[in-house]
C-alpha cells in the first residue's frame, strides 16, 4: 500500500506495531524506527518480494481469520485500504480490538462511498459502486472491494466493538499538489469536506 505521511503524524512512539495487509511493507519501512517491535501481515508475499524488509517481521496469514497475534499484543494497528476487502468487517474490527493493548490505537483508511464523485457515478453511469479506479480500470469487481463505507458506518462499527475516542477525517488526495486540495486537507475534519469532498477516509480509534 502507498504510504501517506499524514498517517505517520498520528502514530504514538514506542511499543509494538502491526500493519494489517502490509503489501510491499512500504509503511513499516517508513516508521520502523518509532517502535521496538514491528510485524506486517498479508495473505501473500507477492508484493513483499519487490522490496527489502527493514527491521520488521512478515507473517503470511488470511485476515479473514483470527489474526496470528496474542491478545493485547499491539500498541498500534494499521489497516491501510484493507477493510473494504474483508468478508466480515465486524469480525475484523473485533480482532483489531482483541490484539490491541489497553489504550492501544488503530488507524484505518478506506474509500468513502459518500464522496460526491462516487454518488454521481452511481446516479448517472448506471453502474453500482466504484471506489477503486472506475469500471475501465478494475472491471465489475471494483478491485476486490466487498464492502463500502461512510464515516458513520465506521464510527458505529468500531463503537459496537468497544472502541472509544473515535475520530474520522477526510483523506484528501494530494497527488497533484494543487492549492484547492491542500486547502481541503487543512479542513479535513469539517463536515462537508469529510463527508462529500474526499474519496478516502482517515479513521482512528482507541481501545
Amino acid at each position: 500500500m502507498v504510504f501517506d505521511k499524514r498517517i505517520k503524524c498520528l502514530l504514538p512512539v514506542g511499543g509494538r506495531i502491526v500493519d494489517l495487509g502490509c503489501g510491499s511493507g512500504e509503511m513499516l519501512n517508513a516508521v520502523f524506527e518509532l517502535f521496538e517491535e514491528r510485524i506486517g501481515i498479508d495473505v501473500s508475499k507477492h508484493r513483499l518480494s519487490r522490496r527489502q524488509v527493514q527491521g520488521w517481521t512478515f507473517i503470511e496469514a488470511d485476515l479473514n481469520s483470527a489474526f496470528p497475534l496474542e491478545n493485547n499484543w499491539a500498541n498500534v494497528a494499521i489497516a491501510n485500504q484493507v477493510i473494504e476487502h474483508i468478508v466480515n468487517p465486524k469480525v475484523f474490527v473485533e480482532e483489531l480490538y482483541r490484539i490491541l493493548s489497553p489504550d492501544g490505537v488503530c488507524i484505518v483508511t478506506t474509500p468513502n462511498i459518500r464522496y460526491l464523485k462516487n454518488i454521481g457515478h452511481l446516479l448517472f453511469s448506471g453502474y453500482g459502486p466504484r471506489t477503486a479506479g472506475g469500471n475501465t480500470t478494475d472491471g465489475v469487481w471494483d478491485d476486490g472491494h466487498l464492502h463500502y463505507f461512510t464515516h458513520r458506518d465506521l464510527r458505529e462499527l468500531f463503537a459496537k466493538a468497544g472502541f472509544r475516542e473515535i475520530n474520522s477525517h477526510a483523506l484528501i488526495d494530494l497527488t497533484d499538489g494543487g492549492m484547492i486540495r491542500h486547502t481541503l486537507d487543512r479542513a479535513s475534519s469539517a463536515w462537508p469536506v469529510r463527508e462529500f469532498l474526499s474519496g478516502n477516509i482517515l479513521f482512528t480509534a482507541s481501545k
